[in-house]
């Protein structure tokens, strides 16, 4: 397909994301000079994965592209963005960040720790999560239903908020997070956090989010 080979391209070039008028301008000029410009905009709602689009291909071949903002697009990834299946689900709905509190609590409940979860408004530096198995744990969660935007945001509250924590008001602070934001912190920082004693978990999701530290 045009628009995947020129998406693909794109990615080669060193692009992580590249907004629509940049992915059909390099089709028309590059992969298909036949194509009218508007076609191309026009197919790419049916062509992403996340497009509330009635038109979207229901084909899983077809849907190659993810929306991680307003007009911004990357290559869908199935370990990133999840499995295509909930996508195609006809009342599709993003999880609320209770639904992922809740999940997280019961992984940790499940490791021994009394969990509480914070839902109420956040005075400043308050995590999402408090746990306590003999030590007391602070927990951030990166929400992996709101985009990668407003997920980079709160990586940086999180990473604050934990630095700012880590003077001996909780025995323990972890951050977790989908993979794109974890793997997104550069190596040093990563180091610097861990000699903090702030450990960093990958939130995956499968059929229920896991923790992979």
């Amino acid at each position: 397909m045009v628009l995947k080979k020129a998406a693909e391209e794109l990615m080669k070039k060193g692009k992580t994301s590249f907004t629509r008028k940049e992915l059909t301008m390099y089709a028309k000029k590059y992969i298909d000079p036949s194509r009218p410009e508007t076609s191309l905009d026009f197919e790419v709602d049916l062509i992403t994965v996340n497009s509330n689009s009635k038109d979207r291909y229901k084909d899983p071949e077809k849907l190659f592209l993810f929306r991680i903002s307003r007009g911004r697009y990357t290559l869908y990834d199935p370990d990133i963005h999840g499995p295509l299946e909930k996508y195609l689900e006809p009342h599709h709905y993003l999880p609320t960040r209770k639904l992922v509190l809740s999940q997280v609590s019961e992984i940790l409940g499940s490791k021994g720790y009394k969990v509480q979860i914070i839902l109420q408004h956040r005075k400043p530096l308050t995590p999402d999560l408090v746990a306590d198995n003999g030590k007391k744990t602070a927990v951030w969660v990166i929400d992996p239903g709101t985009d990668q935007a407003t997920q980079l945001k709160n990586l940086a509250y999180a990473i604050g908020s934990a630095l700012l924590s880590s003077n001996g008001v909780y025995d323990e602070i972890i951050i977790t997070g989908p993979p794109f934001i974890i793997n997104k912190i550069p190596g040093k920082v990563k180091e610097m956090l861990k000699n903090l004693g702030i450990k960093l978990a990958i939130l995956r999701e499968e059929r229920r989010y896991t923790l992979v530290f």
